[in-house]
Order: C-alpha cells, then sequence, then structure tokens
C-alpha cells in the first residue's frame, strides 16, 4: 500500500479503501469511475458495486468519498471471463435455470430432480442474493428459483431490485416460501409476475413451469 492510501474502517466492503489524492490522479493511478467499470465490464453500475462489496474489484474512494475501481482488476477479471467462455457448449434451445440455494441437502435434491429431465437444462447455482446478481449479469437465466432467504440482502428487496431493471424483466422468477398471503402482503407482497410455490419446493410443478419456458424459447409466439 503506499504512503496516500489507508484502510477505510468506516465499510465492510473488503475491497475498499480510501485514496487521499485529489480525483485527477485517477488516471495516473490506473483507476475508473464505477460507471466506467460497468461499461468495461458490460453490467451495471449496481453489480459493479456487488462485486466490489465482494472483493472480487479492488476498489477505493477518494477524499470526497468518490468509489474508484482498479483497472488492473476490471482487466483480470475480463480476461478470466474471456476465457471461461459463459456460453460455451450450452445447446441451443436449453433453458438457463438460476437457484439461490445454499442448502447442500437441498441443492442435491434439486440437482438430482434436474438430471432426469426431459428439456435440456442448464443449472446455475447462487449461495445467497449478491452471487445470484452476479450470474444474472454474465449469464442473464430464463428462470431464476429463490426462496425469500437471500441473506444477506432481503428476500423481498432482492426480488424488487431484479424488477427494477429492464433488462431482466423477461427472466421468469419463481419463489418457494411458506409465508402465508397476509405475511406477504404485510411485507408488500411480491413483484408483479412472480411465480409462488410452497415450500419444500414442488419439484414436478417447477419441472411443468421450465418446459413451458423451454416452448416459449423455441417459438416465441406460443
Amino acid at each position: 500500500m503506499s504512503p496516500t492510501e489507508r484502510p477505510d474502517p468506516t465499510t465492510e466492503a473488503p475491497g475498499v479503501m480510501h485514496l487521499d489524492t485529489d480525483p485527477s490522479a485517477g488516471a495516473a493511478l490506473g483507476v475508473c469511475t464505477t460507471s466506467e467499470a460497468a461499461r468495461l465490464l458490460d453490467v451495471s453500475p449496481t453489480t459493479v458495486q456487488v462485486m466490489v462489496e465482494r472483493g472480487d474489484l479492488q476498489a477505493w474512494k477518494t477524499r470526497g468519498g468518490h468509489r474508484r475501481i482498479a483497472r488492473a482488476s476490471i482487466d483480470a477479471l475480463r480476461e478470466a471471463r474471456a476465457a471461461g467462455g459463459t456460453a460455451r457448449g450450452v445447446r441451443a434451445g436449453t433453458v438457463t435455470v438460476l437457484i439461490v440455494e445454499d442448502r447442500d441437502p437441498m441443492r442435491r435434491r434439486i440437482a438430482a430432480a434436474i438430471a432426469g429431465w426431459a428439456e435440456p437444462v442448464r443449472a446455475l447455482w447462487a449461495g445467497d442474493a449478491f452471487d445470484a446478481l452476479v450470474l444474472i449479469e454474465r449469464h442473464r437465466p430464463d428462470v431464476l428459483v429463490s426462496g425469500l432467504r437471500a441473506a444477506p440482502m432481503d428476500g423481498f428487496e432482492f426480488l424488487r431490485r431484479l424488477r427494477a431493471v429492464p433488462e431482466y424483466r423477461t427472466m421468469a422468477i419463481v419463489v418457494s416460501s411458506a409465508l402465508g398471503d397476509e405475511d406477504l402482503e404485510a411485507r408488500g407482497g411480491l413483484p408483479a409476475g412472480t411465480v409462488r410455490y410452497t415450500e419444500p419446493l414442488p419439484l414436478d410443478t417447477l419441472r411443468g413451469f421450465v418446459e413451458a419456458c423451454a416452448l416459449r424459447k423455441r417459438v416465441p409466439s406460443a
């Protein structure tokens, strides 16, 4: 760490430090604004913030509180993404399903069920809402399956944030919850268009829903 940098005690984000220089020093230090980082990574500014909070990107704050992202960490992430080829090997017509679930027994149960489905399904797994936001940006799944326990983010906030992004409005959202109608309404309800199932997640019913999504993907007018 250079003499001009010091740890930021006011934030829990692992990649954020204060940069006690004027903003014009950014170019010399090889940093970008949040908006510039979002453009380079082809993601939303919100996702850049999530990446910083998770430590995926190295970032600093100017004395005025403006965030600066290290260009080197952006380039490294772009290279890793290019090497990984996010769409490589995905069959035409495959339905991409992102499941937000951190419980291993439930993950195994869902994975075993999906393996037996006739429709080609690409399953992605996220342990929490932050993981899910990053994966949604990278892979744009057709279906999101989540509970309302999306810690560290509130599940309701997580779903509302997704529905507020125009690019995600075609993504089907399936929620599995034990909450009743009154409890849901007390929390402001679920976003419009959300499909709600009871807990535990009824996998046969989910299979039918995914098959319908596959049909719409093959025949958009269906």
